[in-house]
């Protein structure tokens, strides 16, 4: 009786977990907000699509990721918190332009780009996407400065940043245009000032272990991908900083582990159907732009469905000018991402050890 009475109880935990990863909450498809965000992206990369530097675009559009962050602020708070995130994603790109000559520059460039991001989003509790995008910039800006892409061969460290901060400004320029209407006007759109958003750094015991736990899951993730190869650096990082970030839980982290594995794995899926239908030119545009509307569509109501259009953008971004075997990058980017998650659980549980536990 004993032994059926507590069947039935694991059972029905196994179905409350399963329920929550794949469950979408209860926020509303923002189909507005993703069509600002293509908009976004779109303004650098068909400006230099059809002025025939394509390559070019693809770096600026970069700073489009700015308009994926701080969603949940009001568009005021979010008309003054961005500048401060054009800066931090320009800087990010910044580093990986000029540390991506080295092997050991580069698996510097990515711990420093995420203690920075650390510091910046979760300090100033900044909220979504965290340290994630800023980290991304700084990896794809040095995965294609190293590139052998003609259009870059020849092009200074110092345009990487200057391209990625044009794209930001564009997509900052989008956000921002409906305040020009009255309807955005109005006080009770208005939100907290500049000096009430930044007031200064707050780290609690939980901020804390979150940030350390990131910043040593990203360090061994470094290392380990530099044992593997050296150009598995960032695919290995990235889901560590995804799962790190979810929360302070052990029942909360494990979820979102497998929650974020299994979108990050369909992304990488998603990458291989891309790379199988091969577009070219406007079509790569397009794509790219839907991936980017898709991310701001679901992120709000599946953070794991999410990461199924984060994780080809990235990738189709950091692919160009290279020629890439389907098959090879998709078994590599998929045990990237298997890795990257089972370190980001060692990490927690190993700190759940520590005098830097949440629980």
């Amino acid at each position: 009786m004993a032994t059926s009475l507590q069947s039935k109880r694991t059972a029905v935990k196994a179905r409350k977990n399963f329920k929550e990863v794949v469950a979408l909450n209860d926020n509303p498809w923002r189909w507005g907000v993703g069509l600002e965000a293509a908009i976004a992206m779109g303004i650098p990369l068909l400006a230099f699509y059809f002025s025939g530097h394509l390559t070019l675009g693809f770096i600026s559009s970069l700073g489009g990721l700015t308009a994926l962050h701080c969603p949940q602020l009001k568009r005021k708070e979010r008309a003054v918190v961005l500048p401060v995130v054009i800066l931090a994603i320009t800087f990010s790109s910044l580093l990986g332009a000029y540390m991506a000559a080295d092997v050991w520059l580069k698996m510097l460039c990515i711990v420093l780009v995420t203690i920075i991001g650390c510091v910046f989003m979760i300090g100033w509790r900044l909220g979504p996407p965290g340290p994630l995008m800023m980290v991304l910039v700084a990896a794809v800006t040095g995965k294609i400065a190293s590139s052998s892409a003609p259009e870059v061969q020849h092009l200074s460290s110092i345009m990487y940043p200057l391209l990625v901060g044009l794209g930001a400004f564009a997509g900052y320029v989008v956000i921002v245009f409906p305040l020009l209407f009255k309807k955005f006007r109005k006080p009770e759109h208005n939100g907290r000032k500049f000096n009430e958003i930044f007031s200064g750094l707050k780290f609690d015991e939980v901020s804390k272990a979150i940030t350390l736990r990131i910043i040593t899951g990203v360090t061994l993730a470094v290392l380990l991908a530099w044992v593997f190869k050296e150009e598995r650096i960032y695919w290995m990082v990235l889901p560590v900083i995804a799962v790190l970030q979810a929360g302070p839980s052990v029942r909360l982290t494990v979820i979102k582990g497998v929650h974020r594995m299994i979108g990050s794995l369909l992304g990488v899926l998603l990458y291989g159907i891309i790379l199988l239908i091969n577009p070219q030119g406007l079509g790569l545009v397009l794509t790219v732009l839907i991936l980017q509307f898709g991310i701001e569509v679901v992120v709000m109501r599946n953070y794991g469905l999410a990461l199924m259009f984060i994780t080809p953008l990235a990738l189709t971004i950091a692919s160009i000018g290279h020629n890439v075997d389907m098959m090879a990058t998709i078994q590599a980017r998929v045990l990237d991402t298997i890795i990257g998650i089972v370190i980001a659980l060692l990490v927690f549980f190993v700190f759940e050890k520590t005098k830097f536990r949440t629980q």
